[in-house]
């Protein structure tokens, strides 16, 4: 059952991953079908032959494509629910798709054309995997970061990682490097503490990470103190997202939970790579919604959480980070406590915890986390246990090579 699964997300002997055998024979048909077409016949023919009509897919796979034409092939259209995905110039007729762990019925269609503008079409429906009553798959992607020597790691190849789940090794039947899309959310803390040269330094870094993005990357500007002070749809439009950071001003106490709460649950609606970047130098005053519920959600928003910490002895925090404060509300205890486990969302996410201590500190900072974002390694696997009841599964990535630091997210929840 298992092996049947993964075979649909990677087919093993299709066209879409090899075979010799049957690209062989898909030649020789090919070859055949152009001598066999007489004077009148078709100009030009194509099918789909990965995936198939009636076929489960689910993952990474190619869409393949034969055709037999008279003349040159101008170009090869790719769609899949009727919406562009791709065109290819020449051979081989391959568009990647990754449908990530969504289990959907899809409809692939394509549209050849030669040089001479004569067209042939094809379209294949697929269907979900049927799935019984006591299992489901879904696919857990791991978003990874390896450095040596303070450097990050570029040339790993799948060989080079091994994934555990709750101590037990799992196959890796998904794997990728470089720039994957993401959906971010920038979640600025625009409190008095902020005011000056803090606020205006955090607005620009916001500003370099939003027109760093690339064509399919989305994301969400959200400015707050103790309230929402701004936000922004989730949006690829580069001059929307900058519209949000405009007349930005810093007023106002701190309710940190209350909105990295409510963003956390924005974007685990998402699908694909979540990202969180938390931008905020002081300690949380003024929210409603205790700091184990964020946990609580972050945990099932599979998000990467970026925390940029600036530090300068305000609001209770030291130099050092330490907190110091108190009100009427919490003693210094309950606010190192708050403290920890937000640092503990971040570690387990696979996210990172950047100190500033000066604002000019903070755009470079927004530019690297751009950069790892688009040098992580994504690493898929169907856990071999499941018990649907809302645990938190432990994930344990290993890499090869000595000298080689990982940085990954430690856990799932088994929805």
């Amino acid at each position: 059952e298992c092996s049947r699964f993964r075979g649909c997300a990677r087919p093993q002997n299709g066209p879409g991953r090899g075979g010799s055998e049957l690209r062989f024979s898909l030649l020789v048909l090919g070859l055949s079908l152009l001598v066999a077409l007489p004077a009148g016949a078709q100009d030009i023919w194509a099918t789909i032959v990965f995936p198939k009509d009636g076929d489960s897919v689910i993952g990474e796979f190619d869409v393949v494509v034969e055709v037999v034409s008279r003349l040159d092939i101008a170009e090869i259209e790719f769609q899949m629910d009727g919406r562009p995905i791709g065109t290819l110039t020449m051979e081989p007729f391959r568009m990647p798709v990754d449908l990530g762990g969504e289990n959907l019925p899809h409809r692939f269609s394509v549209v050849a054309i030669d040089a001479e503008g004569n067209r042939a079409s094809h379209s294949v429906n697929t269907r979900p995997i049927p799935i019984s009553a006591d299992y489901e798959v879904e696919l857990q992607q791991l978003y990874v970061s390896v450095s040596r020597g303070g450097e990050r790691v570029l040339d790993f190849e799948q060989e080079h990682f091994t994934v555990s789940d709750e101590g037990t090794p799992q196959e890796l039947v998904t794997f990728a490097r470089g720039d994957i899309p993401f959906t971010a959310v920038l979640l600025i803390d625009a409190s008095a503490s902020m005011f000056g040269e803090k606020i205006e330094s955090a607005v620009a870094g916001a500003a370099s990470f939003i027109h760093g993005m690339k064509e399919l990357d989305q994301a969400q500007v959200m400015v707050f103190s103790d309230e929402l002070l701004s936000a922004t749809p989730i949006t690829d439009a580069r001059e929307v997202l900058t519209a949000g950071l405009s007349s930005t001003e810093a007023r106002g106490g701190t309710a940190l939970q209350d909105h990295l709460f409510v963003a956390l649950e924005l974007i685990a609606q998402r699908q694909g790579r979540r990202v969180m970047i938390l931008l905020s130098d002081g300690v949380d005053t003024h929210s409603v919604v205790a700091m184990p519920h964020v946990f609580e959600v972050a945990r099932k928003s599979n998000a990467l959480v970026y925390w940029i910490r600036i530090s300068g002895g305000t609001d209770g925090q030291a130099h050092d980070g330490a907190v110091n404060m108190t009100s009427a509300w919490k003693d210094p205890a309950q606010y190192r406590e708050q403290l920890e486990l937000l640092t503990q969302v971040v570690d387990e996410s696979g996210g990172r915890i950047f100190e500033v201590g000066a604002p000019d500190e903070i755009r470079p900072v927004f530019i690297d986390i751009l950069k790892e974002l688009r040098e992580q390694y994504v690493l898929g696997f169907y856990p071999s246990e499941r018990r649907n009841d809302g645990s938190w599964h432990k994930v344990r990535v290993g890499v090869a090579g000595e000298g080689t630091a990982v940085r990954a997210p430690r856990g799932y929840v088994d929805h």
